[in-house]
């Protein structure tokens, strides 16, 4: 085998890594309680539904290549989402902003064409204000307040400096959610910070996450940060620590400890508090691409009840917690590949494959022919 062929193969099988790498990016993290107390959670591309009965239905189909990681809820029950699809053929990514009505009813409040912010997270305050993350790799990254009635602000950042980390800067958002006092707390990769809605920003902890290979969920790309938020009315925060299986609560005053520990294979993603429970998302990695999410309940005396399991991975020993004698219902199993670089990484590797095909077969003609190589 000459070594052109061998760098040329070397190569191709290389950019097939770095996209694989890519494409293993996260799961949804979104889960919201009405005042029903009927439960809705994304898994990526599909909205579930898990009523007060304890049964798990749809309530947005999924659409192939929309990804909706964030989800927000309103007192009317209206639920809030963000599109993000990618076109290959344009090589662009686009995102909208939706709303459901508790009956179904589905509407656009932003459409792809109207250039919304290109982020997954989303929040909406009781005056109809909706906040955007960007993720603009060329800028800083931004938490824009977008009004009623269209106009546009930056909370956090400054649209027109160039993105680079600074200390006291974010630099990749993740959950959000309001507290009682009208600060807007989010997490910040291992940090957790809030901010008033004069611009104010303060980090209430910091470096949270452990690095672990042996826990990462998944270890073919690991990912350490922290996902969702939600915060009570004493100002504490509850985050989904997705890279050592945790939940953390931070104290107003910045007192870290451990709530709530997922088993092999799941890991929290999200959460939301209702009526003094925790509610918390998780998802379990089966490799190469199969995610599974399921629902559990820690109640204020401390009983973790699993309420609801999509698909077929779930540990039998977690599916069924004897202290409450409830067990979780199963529906069909998911596959999701959790970016919107899926397509073109697929594509990128049948590609690649052809190439080292034809390479391979070029070089086993010319080897035993009398063609002389150019």
């Amino acid at each position: 085998m000459t070594r052109a062929l061998v760098i040329t193969i070397t190569a191709i099988i290389t950019l097939c890594v770095l996209l694989a790498e890519s494409v293993s990016a996260h799961p949804a993290w979104g889960i919201v309680i009405d005042r029903n107390n009927q439960i809705y959670f994304s898994d990526i591309e599909t909205v579930w539904k898990i009523d007060a009965q304890g049964k798990l239905t749809v309530f947005r189909a999924g659409v192939s290549g929309r990804h909706t990681h964030d989800l927000n809820i309103d007192e009317a029950g209206n639920l809030y989402g963000a599109d993000n699809s990618y076109e290959p053929a344009t090589q662009r990514f686009f995102s909208a902003i939706w709303k459901m009505t508790p009956g179904g009813g589905f509407s656009y409040l932003l459409a792809s064409t109207d250039n919304p912010p290109e982020g997954t997270s989303i929040w909406r305050d009781r005056d109809g204000n909706m906040y955007h993350v960007t993720n603009y790799p060329e800028r800083e990254l931004l938490v824009l307040k977008r009004t009623p009635n269209g106009n546009v602000t930056a909370l956090v950042g400054s649209s027109n400096a160039v993105r680079e980390y600074r200390q006291g800067s974010p630099y990749s958002i993740g959950g959000m959610a309001f507290g009682s006092e009208g600060a807007l707390y989010f997490t910040d990769n291992s940090n957790v910070r809030k901010v008033t809605m004069d611009g104010r920003m303060t980090m209430l902890a910091r470096n949270l996450t452990v690095e672990n290979p042996a826990e990462t969920p998944m270890p073919e790309s690991p990912v350490t940060r922290l996902f969702g938020i939600a915060v009570d009315a004493e100002g504490n925060a509850f985050v989904a620590d997705y890279g050592n299986r945790r939940v953390l609560k931070v104290t107003s005053s910045g007192a870290v400890s451990t709530v709530a520990r997922a088993e092999k294979p799941w890991s929290p993603t999200g959460v939301a508090l209702k009526d003094g429970n925790l509610y918390i998302l998780e998802f379990g990695f089966t490799p190469p691409s199969t995610y599974t999410p399921r629902v559990r309940k820690l109640s204020s005396d401390g009983r973790i009840t699993v309420l609801a399991t999509v698909g077929e991975n779930a540990n039998p020993a977690a599916r069924e917690n004897p202290a409450s004698g409830n067990t979780a219902l199963t529906i069909e199993p998911k596959r999701n590949a959790p970016h919107a670089l899926t397509d073109v990484a697929a594509a990128t590797g049948v590609f690649a494959l052809t190439v080292i095909v034809w390479l391979l077969r070029r070089e086993y003609l010319l080897s035993n022919s009398k063609i002389t190589k150019v």
